[in-house]
């Protein structure tokens, strides 16, 4: 591993970068990458990152499923999607899904859902606008059993 004079101020950069929010070391790859960073000086600032607990992949994931539901209200398959473009590990795709409550993601299913029916209000009743309604909850990221439950049921 070669360093150079510009490592240590670029390891100082990115620790600012990471203490700001939860970053994922794909987003580092891609930063320093676009700055032009050779790969071993790439591994040695994310190794460095890591190693004094600026960044924490498990960390990133709890941070990330929980705001993307809480804040922007996303479904479970929208958010596993997202991580996905982070490059996380299956296993703690799993292992942060699964501290979302079903009841509150139910619950923000039929938000999402009543607030399309009112948006959707002057629409004729009928199989056109059922399926506007269930297209808008599949791209919030929810399951489709879930949502033809609650349409079956309104």
């Amino acid at each position: 591993m070669s360093t150079t004079p510009d490592l240590p101020r670029w390891i100082t950069e990115m620790e600012r970068f990471c203490a700001y929010q939860e970053r994922s070391s794909n987003e580092i790859q891609l930063k320093l990458g676009r700055k032009g960073l050779h790969e071993e000086q790439i591994e040695a600032v994310i190794k460095h990152l890591t190693s004094h607990n600026f960044l924490n992949e498990q960390r990133f994931v709890e941070a990330y499923v929980q705001g993307k539901f809480k804040i922007k209200g996303w479904g479970k398959h929208k958010i596993k999607a997202g991580l996905k473009t982070h490059r996380i590990p299956e296993h703690l795709i799993q292992i942060g899904l699964s501290q979302l409550e079903t009841n509150d993601q139910n619950k923000r299913l039929v938000d999402w859902f009543e607030k399309k029916k009112q948006a959707l209000r002057n629409e004729p009743e009928g199989p056109k606008k059922t399926a506007k309604i269930v297209r808008f909850l599949l791209s919030k990221g929810y399951e489709m059993s879930a949502i033809l439950e609650l349409v079956r049921l309104s």
